[in-house]
């Protein structure tokens, strides 16, 4: 009762709490969870949702620190963000390593994407400066479009206080001198963050982007959970790869046997991080969030990342982990 109660409250901006009441009263608690997963499936929900909110750099459940790398200005700014306000952190000249998007190891180049810092460690090698930052290269989408090499790091110039680094000899890292690197680590400590990088000018999302994009993941989720096989597989785009390489004809057909079987079901979605993907192709986003799947056969909680695209307000799965 305490959940319904919550969702009546969440939702009441939306439905009315008389019609809810009515529902229940006639259908039970069950046909109110299913009124109100239907305002999830559609844009209009969530353009009330995140109206007010600063989604420059994406939609977070949680609070979270943002780092944006613009390779072309030579500059790094760091962000806080929490509940759709942004508070800006830090900003500070950079070098990075040379332009264009990084293809294979041993090219110098620095990663456009979205990455996540992993770990907060000391380099050793006093080269690096005092502290670096470890950086999610390759991810997802970089693997399953062949791209190699690893390695990539935030961090400072050498301890002896040589300028020797350029372009060339960062490697791909991203460098701050080490009076602002140790300021930054000030800052984001062992809480890591979520770190876009890009050379065309700083990637920019809108509210409007982020309704489409969560009122489709929810349509999606009532296709997989419905086991309607035909809605579940328009999500994805032709061009599909699953993690482990698998295409869209193998991952169809795979899809359809387990759709036939129509198991009962449990899925939910929470914590949603929804973030544009620096690229020449616009409108690409990185979608993570935490998945709890069961059937009798098959149990999943974990974290899922999807790589998709918006196509005529249509969303597009390109990748999936």
């Amino acid at each position: 009762m305490k959940k319904f109660i919550f969702l009546l409250v969440f939702f009441s901006g939306f439905l009315v709490a008389k019609d809810l009441e009515q529902i229940y009263l006639q259908n039970g608690a069950n046909a109110v969870i299913e009124e109100l997963e239907k305002n999830l499936q559609t844009k209009e929900y969530w353009d009330k949702f995140l109206s007010n909110k600063d989604l420059r750099y994406g939609y977070y459940d949680g609070e979270i620190f943002i780092t944006v790398v613009d390779k072309t200005a030579k500059r790094l700014d760091l962000h806080f963000y929490s509940d759709g306000n942004l508070t800006d952190k830090f900003s500070q000249s950079i070098i990075t390593g040379l332009m264009g998007d990084k293809e294979k190891q041993g090219d110098l180049k620095t990663p456009v994407g979205v990455y996540d810092i992993t770990r907060r460690f000391d380099p050793g090698d006093p080269y690096y400066g005092p502290v670096a930052f470890s950086l999610s290269y390759p991810n997802l989408y970089d693997k399953l479009r062949d791209k190699t090499g690893n390695g990539i790091w935030i961090h400072g110039f050498p301890k002896d206080g040589e300028d020797r680094i350029d372009e060339n000899r960062t490697r791909g890292c991203v460098v701050l001198k080490n009076d602002y690197l140790l300021e930054y680590e000030s800052i984001v400590k062992d809480s890591g963050s979520v770190v876009l990088i890009n050379e065309d000018g700083k990637v920019v999302a809108n509210n409007q982007d982020i309704a489409i994009i969560l009122s489709q993941i929810f349509a999606w989720k009532k296709a997989w959970d419905k086991s309607d096989i035909n809605a579940y597989l328009d999500f994805y785009d032709d061009s599909f790869r699953r993690f482990d390489g698998m295409r869209i004809k193998e991952f169809s057909a795979m899809k359809r046997n387990i759709f036939s079987k129509q198991e009962e079901k449990t899925i939910k979605f929470s914590n949603f991080e929804i973030t544009p993907y620096p690229s020449q192709q616009k409108q690409r986003f990185r979608v993570k969030f935490t998945e709890n799947y069961a059937t009798k056969s098959y149990k999943f909680d974990g974290v899922k990342t999807l790589i998709v695209k918006l196509e005529n307000q249509k969303m597009k799965i390109l990748a999936e982990r």
